[in-house]
């Protein structure tokens, strides 16, 4: 028999994740896929926000021009993206702080292929393909999963944990957790239920060799003009008068790929839905002036139909819901096994890496940590499953809204808003409001009760990401820099005058409170200054601007070296970092610092001990 540590049925984005983080953690997995082969039907297209923090962190940003473009913005229309937006978000900027683009509109097989290298590249975690689980059993602490491989034969691996990635129906939580722990999808405070149809076009350029009648010849269009106009840049979302719609590029620009999503609520099995398709679009690819409504001297111009191939098309129902319980015993769901979304909130594929990488660390550490009864492992994770929780409210939030915009349109309400926004914004003396997203972020899980972190010391948010360098390091991303190493958990110090100093008296509080080196050891310590030191040890300090350049690096709109240090106290002089960026403790001197160890100790410690 077979035997790992853990066993993730299913190989989407968030079985992927979960397998590549607990590699980088040294605990072993395996992972079982049903299909052969990945799926080249593109599902998901949108990444958004930290998602993209942590699809770097799991090694794949070299690997993002493969996967898709970084999209300049979100645009809200009456109709369709014919029409000038009424309401525009700038995903251009670095607002949320972390040095990397706000969204990404990607190919999801092409996602999967690169998450498939890097986990390959491992050799921690095997991915076999071909697989249909079939039963569980607990054998002591441990789960033995019943599966039949590729070639038809039955056979069982030893784990001490089984994660269900395997989607809205897999049979993990459907025919384990369900019949037997009532674990089930239900409604959240945001509801929605509704059948869109949704297609992916490859889109060719028209030539005026292979359209030699097409009037914008003419007016000196060229062939890339004439596919800027009529399928524009960004993310677009329709409301009414019309149907609501969802539709952009999506893969790198050259794959000239375009997904089209809209609302058809009245769905029998009767209607044809390439026949809706070409009736929904057929107006939005016809015009009869260019951006500036200058009319054109032919009138109305379509674009030529035979340049357009449907890849897919075909409706979907569309819901919100979340799971009643995360996890029983050591059988865990993750991704859309737990949760499920609509299609105008792209918050699906985010949600489900969010799940794997605040997760991984919490297993890493249940594997490592010695003597942990059922009651310290069922407190770890439901820390995880009121974080997850909370997290997903706040996707469904963003999901609201645009839902709200996208089905209705715009409000009295929402353009008063933005109007008083906007005023603050050009008048000097009055503060610009603040970015939603941006406090959001910084917010972290400061408000959640139970979460995995020291309130009494501050814990909860997350820190920025912002380049960093040292007098041996180059401008590097701080996740890279300040990601533990021997431990699950980084303790930063932030140095004054004497660096040297302030490491001996963080690992002179580690050794008196006796932490678990899996926790916190002394190679954890990473020195973060606002300042270059020479000399000594490493110390890392926010990359200045004029570096960028020399290092091809883009400067994001409202980029802030400093942006660091702007989450904590200008006295906080150490920080327990989670592998996940957000802050277990913050302390002020080395008193609070062996406070702020004490509580993570105590939180893989029984009562009786």
């Amino acid at each position: 028999m077979d035997a790992t540590e853990v066993v993730i049925v299913g190989a989407g984005p968030s079985g992927l994740a979960l397998a590549i983080s607990l590699s980088k953690l040294k605990v072993k997995s395996i992972v079982l896929e049903k299909v052969l082969e990945i799926p080249q039907d593109p599902r998901g297209v949108a990444m958004t926000h930290d998602a993209l923090r942590i699809c770097w962190d799991l090694g794949l940003g070299n690997d993002m021009e493969r996967i898709g473009h970084a999209t300049p913005s979100f645009n809200f229309h009456k109709t369709s993206w014919k029409n000038a937006p009424f309401f525009s978000v700038d995903s251009s900027t670095d607002a949320v702080g972390q040095g990397l683009p706000t969204a990404i509109f990607h190919i999801q097989p092409v996602l999967e292929l690169v998450m498939r290298e890097q986990l390959n590249a491992s050799q921690y975690c095997q991915l076999r393909c071909g697989c249909t689980v079939t039963d569980q059993k607990q054998s002591g602490s441990d789960i033995i999963v019943e599966y039949v491989d590729a070639k038809g034969k039955h056979k069982n691996i030893r784990s001490s944990w089984l994660i269900g990635a395997d989607g809205k129906r897999g049979v993990v939580r459907k025919q384990f957790l369900e019949r037997t722990a009532g674990v089930r999808q239900v409604d959240s405070a945001y509801k929605y239920d509704g059948t869109w149809v949704a297609a992916n076009l490859e889109i060719s350029l028209p030539t005026p060799e292979s359209h030699p009648r097409f009037p914008l010849w003419k007016s000196g269009y060229t062939p890339d003009a004439v596919y800027d106009l009529f399928w524009p840049i960004g993310w677009h979302f329709g409301s009414p008068p019309g149907k609501p719609l969802a539709a952009g590029r999506f893969g790198p620009h050259e794959a000239r790929l375009w997904r089209h999503e809209f609302a058809q609520n009245d769905w029998d099995d009767n209607m044809d839905a390439e026949e809706l398709l070409w009736e929904h679009l057929a107006p939005m690819i016809t015009r009869e002036s260019d951006l500036e409504a200058k009319k054109f001297p032919s009138g109305e111009v379509t674009y030529p139909r035979d340049c357009i191939k449907i890849l897919r098309c075909r409706p979907f129902r569309f819901t919100h819901k979340i799971v009643n319980k995360w996890f029983d015993g050591r059988i865990i769901l993750i991704g859309d096994a737990a949760h499920v979304f609509p299609p105008f909130g792209g918050q699906g594929i985010a949600s489900g890496l969010r799940d794997a990488q605040q997760l991984a660390w919490r297993l890493a550490l249940l594997q490592r940590l010695p003597k942990l009864d059922r009651s310290i492992c069922d407190g770890i994770l439901e820390a995880w499953a009121q974080e997850r929780t909370y997290s997903i409210g706040l996707a469904a939030d963003v999901t609201s809204i645009n839902g709200q915009l996208c089905n209705y349109g715009d409000s009295w309400g929402f353009w008063l808003q933005r109007n008083l926004a906007w005023i603050m914004e050009k008048i000097p003396f009055l503060p610009s409001p603040p970015d939603p997203f941006a406090t959001t972020e910084a917010r972290g899980f400061t408000t959640v009760d139970g979460g995995f972190f020291a309130s009494a010391y501050a814990g909860g948010g997350r820190l920025p990401q912002v380049y960093l360098s040292s007098q041996q390091t180059g401008p590097t991303l701080s996740d890279f820099v300040l990601e533990p190493k021997g431990s699950v958990m980084s303790l930063i110090v932030i140095a004054e005058d004497d660096p040297a100093s302030d490491v001996v008296q963080a690992r002179q509080v580690l050794d008196a409170t006796k932490i678990h080196e899996a926790l916190l050891s002394h190679d954890s310590i990473k020195v973060l200054s606002s300042k270059p030191f020479v000399g000594g040890i490493e110390v890392f300090y926010p990359t200045t601007l004029d570096r960028f350049p020399q290092e091809s690096i883009p400067i994001r709109p409202l980029y802030k070296p400093s942006t660091i240090f702007s989450r904590f106290s200008p006295n906080t002089r150490f920080i327990i970092l989670r592998p996940d960026f957000f802050i277990f403790g913050l302390a002020n001197n080395s008193s609070e610092l062996a406070g702020c160890i004490t509580d993570l100790r105590g939180r893989f410690q029984s009562e009786a001990s």
